[in-house]
């Protein structure tokens, strides 16, 4: 089968992830004898993979560096071709989507093995592109703020005034549509108005600013980051003393230690500040599944490219030029 891996070495030998060093995308391969992967566990699904997509930050996912090749891609839209002898839930032929766990990727390929845990049926409004666009960024979304931040999913304990960087992005738009559904007034913070106030305002943000004017606020009880580096640090001016700060940018890992040790968050020691990475989980995919099956979201498709094109597409995703919504890969 096809599949885009990352060459686990540099050119001079150096293992890719081993000090810290990032495979470039001129590392991913796509070799045409790639052997298809085989359950070997209960709990484990072997899919045809339809559609998965790019993630603008992949290749700093240290986890995805083993010893020897690591093919990509976590969000997958597929048919379930085999299941374990013991399995109740899936069949073959059963049209499924969802996302892998960091540390295994595997969806830019032909065939993927997949985990029950990480797998749902899909909705049959969706296409396979639009099914493959939610996944991954939805699932770091809802579990942001309801399972980390610990929002209230229908704003029964009060009404929270929630600050979003990167609102527009793949992620930002399920952040910001999940906390205006669950009845909380959302702060977009983008680095555009005239690129992004239309688009923000149609998916229910409340107030849109731009970073260099985040300073302006009134201060705010939550702050969801997907930005890091200086907008990360300039959030700390805009939360209340006894707010929650949050970040999930694959470069701020270790931010609190940096930001206390800079001065940057000083008197605001009382804020809680957290990192996340998302996991797969069904609790979380079937929460999203409702609200798909009720139109209340639905998965943003920027672009569609093929599996021979992910190197290049790769590149396009960290461009701002790519519109609202996933590069999505059609397998």
């Amino acid at each position: 089968m096809r599949a885009a891996r990352i060459r686990p070495t540099c050119s001079d030998g150096t293992p890719y992830g081993f000090p810290g060093n990032v495979a470039p995308s001129s590392a991913i391969e796509i070799p045409d004898n790639v052997p298809v992967p085989q359950i070997s566990k209960p709990g484990e699904l072997l899919i045809q993979v339809k559609a998965s997509t790019v993630y603008k930050d992949n290749l700093e996912w240290n986890e995805l560096y083993p010893p020897s090749h690591a093919t990509l891609g976590n969000d997958f839209s597929g048919i379930v071709v085999a299941v374990h002898d013991s399995e109740q839930d899936f069949r073959v032929g059963d049209h499924v989507y969802g996302m892998t766990h960091a540390n295994r990727g595997g969806t830019w390929a032909e065939y993927a093995i997949v985990t029950t845990e990480e797998a749902v049926k899909k909705p049959d409004n969706l296409s396979w592109e639009e099914a493959a666009a939610i996944p991954g960024s939805a699932l770091t979304a809802d579990q942001a703020l309801f399972r980390h931040v610990g929002l209230d999913d229908a704003a029964q304990n009060g009404q929270k005034r929630i600050l979003i960087t990167g609102p527009a992005g793949g992620i930002g738009t399920f952040l910001v549509q999940f906390a205006v559904l669950a009845g909380h007034h959302v702060v977009a913070a983008s680095s555009s108005n005239e690129r992004n106030e239309s688009f923000l305002r149609s998916i229910g943000a409340n107030e849109i600013v731009e970073y260099t004017t985040m300073g302006t606020l009134d201060k705010v009880d939550v702050v969801v980051d997907s930005v890091g580096s200086q907008v990360l640090a300039d959030c700390w001016s805009v939360i209340k003393s006894d707010g929650t700060l949050l970040s999930f940018d694959a470069c701020s890992w270790g931010y609190r230690e940096e930001h206390k040790e800079k001065g940057i968050s000083k008197g605001k020691e009382g804020v809680r500040a957290l990192y996340m990475i998302a996991e797969p989980s069904r609790e979380s995919m079937a929460r999203i599944t409702e609200h798909v099956a009720k139109g209340n979201i639905k998965g943003r498709v920027s672009k569609v490219v093929s599996l021979s094109d992910v190197r290049e597409a790769y590149e396009s995703a960290h461009s701002r030029g790519i519109g609202h919504g996933k590069i999505v890969v059609l397998i």
